[in-house]
Parts: C-alpha cells; structure tokens; sequence
C-alpha cells in the first residue's frame, strides 16, 4: 500500500461562525494550504494559546465573541500573541476607520489585515510571507518600527480617547485607547498637560489607520 503524504501546509481557520469558517476554507483550500477548522469553544486566550492546533501557520477573524461560547477573545489580541510566540498568523476582519483605535494597540504585532472578500490561497500565501519576514527581522518600510516622540495633546473623557501629535510622523492627530495603554501611562497622559513620552512607531507608513504606537517610555 502507498503512503500518500501532503506537502501542503496546515493553516488553522478561526471564526466563530462555522459557516465563514467553511467559506475561509474553501478559499484558501488548494495545492499549498490544508485548512484546519477551530472547532469552539476556544475557551480564554492564554488556554487557546496553550492547545495544539496542529497547524503551521493560522487566519483568523476579529470578532470572535458574538456565536455561543466559541471564544472569550478578539482576533486581533489573538494574532499579536501568536505573532509575539513565533507563530504567523493573519487577521482577516474589514478594517474601518472606526475600528483603527481598536486595533492600533496591537498592530505592531499585526503585519497583515485581509478583508474576507480578498480571502484566497495568494493573499494568504503572500500575506503570511510578509509575517514570517518580520519574524525574522525583516520588515517592509512602512511597518519597521523607530523611537519616536509622541506629544498628548488632549483627552476626552467621555470616550476614554487621548488625541496624541507625533512630530517624526506628520501634522495630523491621531487617537489612541486609554485602557489600551500601559496602567502607568494612563493617570500621567490624563492629568499632566501636553504629557511627552517615546514609543515604538512606524513613521514611515503615510496610513493613519495602519500607523502603530508600541513599547511606550516615559517618566512618571
């Protein structure tokens, strides 16, 4: 009897409505890729994180919390962790304006955002080639990361949103999360005026909604 073996790679799909995960599958099925459907419930991301996948690489949506009990975690938290153990992985969710402070506090550590309907076997191929070259240390202009000085211009406490200008960068301003920042941050960037720290930022990215802030310094 032979022994057929697939040269393809396993790539785990997560969503938490079978049906799209079916429809991830089908469009990324084929000669390279053998997709691996995450069957919930997932349960929390560190557990998640700690289960064998049987995977080499993975694609998953955001929002991951809104059928049953399949996750009680986003996509985005999900593929910034996998990024930070080595493992790529690509998010595929539609990237708003509205959702770029959401996902701003992980997009260091999110190279590549597939919408659904560009889902195929070359933009994940493609995609995760882009990933895995930043695991390696090789990053494309508009991702490397530099130090670079962040000014805290104003907050708004109504939408817990602090409007920061970064002048190794441009003139617009632009919005970030409190309770995205790190606990020490939070009282200073609220309380002290026209506050200055460093972070780690891509400044060469002319996108706002694809312009990161990460690995904060500053002195309380």
């Amino acid at each position: 009897m032979n022994l057929i073996v697939s040269n393809r790679e396993r790539i785990a799909i997560v969503d938490d409505d079978k049906a799209v995960r079916d429809v991830y599958a089908y469009a990324i099925g084929g000669d390279e890729f053998e997709p691996v459907d995450q069957v919930g419930p997932l349960g929390s991301l560190d557990s998640f994180l700690g289960r064998h996948i049987n995977a080499t690489a993975a694609v998953s949506d955001h929002k991951l919390t809104q059928q049953g009990n399949y996750a009680q975690f986003d996509g985005a938290p999900l593929v910034a962790r996998w990024y930070q153990k080595d493992f790529p992985a690509v998010l595929c969710t539609t990237y708003s304006v509205s959702s770029a402070d959401h996902f701003r506090s992980f997009r260091r550590w999110i190279p590549v955002v597939l919408p659904p309907e560009q889902l195929s076997q070359e933009t994940v191929s493609e995609g995760l080639g882009v990933v895995r070259a930043e695991l390696a240390g090789v990053f494309k202009p508009e991702r490397r990361p530099r130090r670079a000085l962040v000014r805290f211009v104003e907050y708004v406490e109504q939408n817990r949103l602090v409007y920061v200008k970064l002048p190794g960068w441009g003139t617009d301003v632009v919005s970030l999360r409190v309770p995205d920042l790190p606990s020490g941050l939070r009282s200073l960037v609220t309380h002290v005026p026209d506050f200055r720290a460093y972070a780690q930022v891509n400044l060469a990215t002319d996108s706002p909604n694809e312009l990161y802030l990460a690995e904060w310094e500053f002195k309380s």
